[in-house]
């Protein structure tokens, strides 16, 4: 026996010396960690041994190498004591060899409160009796107040989420939605836990669907490197939030990122837009009223930029040049002016553009048609809603005709002005004739007053058709009352024929002549009498209008002793006015007068018109 505790005396030094290296090495490492071990030796009290960085975690005097139960639970913050040492107390009666806690103790060296975080095991006899507890302390506190800020700074997150107006949300990286705020559940009308598990798509628009990602496609488009994220995926769709109200929402998302700037999912919010889009719907509506309304405006109307340039011309001013929509764009209008009105037109636009003010100028213009056609322009400065001078709007009128028809006018005032000398002097030679050679004056009168009448007839005729022309049948039937009181004894026949001014007075003051002579003398001075009156034209070199006045039915005709006014207009002066010829014949049957008279050029016309017979 000696011999071998001799033989073993060396190996049990060498052992222990080796248990002390590996306890100086525990310790270091706890040192290290700032980890306090724990030794309890639960057979006869509450016997334990502590590490100097259980003391330092503690606050205990490096003399306090043992202590009682009571002391460590004195030590324990009031609010925990009672629940940490009944955690304690329950894990030694119960079965279990873990146990682990977490709690605040008050630490006696300096007063602070701090979170302690125990994890031990528990060894026991057969029976189920502590035996011992070995355990390792943890000063917790920066995690407990890391964990505290963290849970202030998520509930901060979910007070200012769930107080912003609109939908914001929270996503895992498979899509799955970890937080949603009060806003998108009120949208959606679901409960947060049904926002949380409600898959939005089944909401979007049929149209816009096919452009919504799905969540394993969004992340292939997300940067493994946060730095270099600045990703913001946006969409604009339609939304379905109740019932049949469909709701443009800008969903805008951006990756989030853990603290080892993993990729872990994304954040979004949703902008309900359905204002802005209808605004921009009807402003598109507008833009087409307003196209349609230029296009259909039966004026030219143009819009340029700030330095003169078209940007749109409408459908009128496009056909008027012959360009098209896209052409416009651009169109230099400028080498269309007349060479002799460009100075003036460029340089009144120059200064328009200049001064940015409006202009009215009148100028020539080439047409498509290949003619210059006389435009009257007047624009006005356009200015955007900061006031900032974006160009002219102007329109063009065609004042061609316009001012034809001006020249006209003069010339027909001074027209007007030779006729009423002319027609003075028809009245003037009426007079004569009339008062000189009738002695009776009441009958002198009576005769005046229908070659007045027959003078006015003739005068409302033309001007019907502004002093151009007069209808023939028109001129008979109204000279002659043949649809009034003479309908059944007169009858006209003879095609279209239009009449100068001239040759319409003229003819006029024979028919009235020729209507009175039959109605004291001839055909319609009795009941049965009839008169007709045909006329007709020759289509020869010099074509000439004939008209045939013709009586019947009345008392027998002799020739008459003297020559009246109705004779001296039939034989002088309407032949000698309308370098025709007349001829009278006093047949006892009844009067026949034949009266020709030459056809200008403009009468061509007259050999397709229909008949008139009245």
């Amino acid at each position: 026996m000696s011999a071998l505790k001799q033989d073993a005396g060396p190996d049990v030094h060498r052992l222990l010396r080796q248990l002390q290296a590996r306890e100086a090495e525990l310790a270091l490492i706890h040192r290290i960690a700032g980890v306090g071990g724990v030794e309890v030796d639960l057979r006869d009290g509450f016997q334990n041994r502590r590490s100097p960085e259980y003391l330092k975690i503690h606050g205990l005097p490096p003399t306090a190498t043992n202590e009682s139960h009571q002391d460590w639970v004195a030590r324990i913050h009031p609010a925990d004591r009672t629940r940490a040492e009944g955690q304690f107390l329950e894990a030694l009666a119960g079965r279990a060899s873990d146990y682990s806690a977490e709690y605040r103790i008050v630490r006696p060296s300096d007063g602070q409160t701090r979170w302690v975080r125990v994890a031990a095991q528990i060894d026991r006899d057969a029976t189920g009796r502590p035996l011992r507890l070995i355990g390792a302390h943890f000063d917790v506190t920066d995690a407990k107040f890391a964990e505290q800020a963290l849970r202030e700074s998520e509930e901060r997150f979910r007070t200012i989420a769930n107080s912003a107006p609109i939908p914001m949300w929270v996503t895992k990286l498979d899509g799955e939605r970890s937080f949603v705020n009060q806003a998108y559940t009120e949208f959606f009308e679901l409960t947060y836990e049904e926002a949380l598990r409600f898959d939005w798509r089944s909401r979007v628009h049929p149209e816009d669907a096919a452009r919504i990602l799905k969540a394993e496609q969004l992340r292939t488009l997300v940067p493994a490197n946060p730095v270099l994220s600045r990703n913001r995926f946006a969409i604009e769709i339609r939304i379905l939030r109740a019932g049949t109200d469909w709701r443009w929402i800008k969903a805008v998302s951006q990756p989030r990122y853990d603290e080892r700037g993993q990729h872990v999912g994304f954040i979004g919010v949703a902008h309900d837009i359905t204002s802005e889009k209808q605004a921009e719907i009807e402003l598109r509506a507008s833009e087409e009223r307003f196209r349609l309304m230029l296009d259909s405006a039966p004026v030219m109307i143009w819009m340029s930029d700030s330095d003169g340039r078209c940007v749109h011309l409408n459908q009128m001013l496009r056909e008027f040049w012959d360009v098209s929509d896209q052409e416009a764009q651009g169109f230099d209008w400028s080498n269309t002016l007349h060479p002799e009105d460009r100075p003036n037109v460029v340089g009144r636009v120059s200064l328009a553009l200049e001064e940015r003010s409006g202009f009215a100028l009148k100028a020539r213009y080439l047409a498509a048609s290949g003619h210059y056609r006389i435009l009257d322009t007047s624009a006005h400065p356009r200015f955007s809603a900061s006031g900032e001078f974006v160009g002219m709007i102007g329109a063009n009128v065609d004042v061609t005709e316009r001012d034809e028809a001006e020249r006209a006018r003069e010339l027909l005032v001074d027209e007007l002005n030779h006729r009423v000398k002319n027609t003075l002097a028809i009245v003037q030679a009426i007079a004569h004739q009339t008062f000189r050679n009738n002695a009776d004056p009441v009958e002198a009168r009576h005769a005046f007053e229908g070659r007045l009448i027959a003078l006015g007839r003739a005068h409302d005729l033309l001007t019907k058709s502004n002093w151009e022309n007069a209808s023939l049948a028109d001129l008979t039937e109204a000279t002659l009352d043949a649809r009034g009181v003479n309908a059944d004894r007169i009858s006209l026949d003879g095609p279209r024929v239009l009449l100068t001014p001239k040759q319409a007075v003229s003819i006029a003051m024979a028919l009235h002549e020729l209507r009175t002579n039959a109605t004291k003398y001839g055909a319609l001075s009795n009941e049965a009498g009839l008169v007709r009156v045909e006329w007709n034209w020759t289509s020869d070199a010099r074509p000439q209008l004939r008209i045939v006045w013709r009586e019947s039915g009345g008392p027998a005709v002799s020739r008459p002793t003297r020559r009246g006014f109705g004779s001296t207009l039939l034989e002088r002066t309407l032949a000698h006015d309308l370098d025709g010829e007349v001829s009278v014949q006093f047949d006892p049957g009844g009067l026949l007068c034949r009266i020709a008279v030459p056809l200008d050029g403009s009468q061509d016309s007259n050999a397709n018109a229909n008949s008139d017979r009245r």
